[in-house]
């Protein structure tokens, strides 16, 4: 039987300051993940995600204002009901099935977890390993990236949660492994399993301001940082090559190249910003996270 995912819901907006339409949906994406990351069998993940879509439609609905609300059905359609619910003459009693609730001590302690976040500000969801040999990679703390975007207006959510590394409810017909960049939402996705990706920040550079379709990762490339320029102790693309430095030195020590259009994936240090040189910008430890994820030939789909 699924869990009671409305009741945790309605807690969980109801401690949002403000309770906007986009606090909402990200406490819902939390939910939908967790219960993806359950390990539990496609028929109850299927149930548990039927439960909790319905949570979400009910708690919307409440919402609005009252003359937007749908009206509820009418008994009318298949006959009136009988009375107190019981059988009309002649139909025979079907005796009722017994009601088994299974103990599900995994869903319970995810629909905490997705309670306490909510509560405490969108605090870093803890990423569990993905596969095997990302189990084996020591883990790297996420980099505070400062937020890209026009400076929000007074009252909204903490941006500095927003554009961390984090795993994502994302939908998509792209196979499993495909970095998708939009480039409008300022966001790279590693596309995961089971309607999940993995979500950067990226800033968009003046080589690929108007860059749009299929490319495909044509070299991964790493350098020392001693080849690479530093800028207040932090590495940094520069504006272009100088006498000390060679010319890809100003993608950071770790890339990946787009193609054969001279084009790269690289590192910068925080904040992340649109419109310098280059073509797409992560974090420096984002890039190398990514890095350790992707293969050559890996495809990109740019929008």
């Amino acid at each position: 039987m699924a869990r009671d995912y409305y009741s945790v819901l309605v807690r969980a907006t109801s401690a949002l300051d403000p309770n906007t339409k986009e606090a909402r949906r990200a406490i819902y994406d939390r939910a939908r993940v967790a219960i993806m990351d359950a390990e539990l069998p496609p028929s109850e993940i299927r149930d548990e995600r039927t439960a909790l879509e319905a949570a979400i439609d009910r708690i919307e609905m409440e919402l609005r204002p009252a003359g937007q609300r749908p009206a509820p059905p009418r008994h009318g359609q298949g006959g009136p009901p009988t009375a107190r619910g019981r059988p009309a003459r002649g139909e025979a009693r079907r005796p009722r099935p017994p009601r088994t609730i299974p103990f599900r001590p995994i869903v319970v302690l995810l629909g905490a977890a997705v309670l306490i976040v909510a509560i405490v500000g969108y605090a870093a969801w803890p990423r569990r390993s993905i596969t095997s040999e990302a189990a084996k990679r020591p883990v790297v703390s996420v980099a505070k990236v400062e937020a890209t975007q026009p400076a929000a207006k007074s009252g909204d959510a903490d941006l500095s949660y927003i554009v961390r590394r984090q795993l994502v409810y994302y939908r998509t017909v792209q196979p499993v492994g495909t970095i998708v960049i939009a480039k409008s939402q300022h966001y790279l996705y590693l596309v995961r399993p089971n309607m999940a990706a993995l979500r950067y920040t990226i800033g968009v550079g003046r080589e690929c301001a108007n860059a749009v379709g299929l490319l495909l990762v044509s070299g991964k490339e790493e350098r020392p940082e001693s080849e690479t320029r530093l800028t207040t102790g932090a590495l940094r693309p520069s504006d272009g090559p100088s006498d000390d430095t060679s010319a890809n030195s100003r993608f950071g020590v770790r890339a990946l190249a787009l193609g054969d259009t001279g084009n790269r994936i690289y590192g910068t240090s925080p904040p992340v910003k649109s419109g310098d040189n280059g073509c797409f910008a992560l974090a420096t430890e984002d890039v190398a996270d990514l890095y350790d994820r992707v293969a050559v030939g890996t495809r990109v789909v740019i929008n």
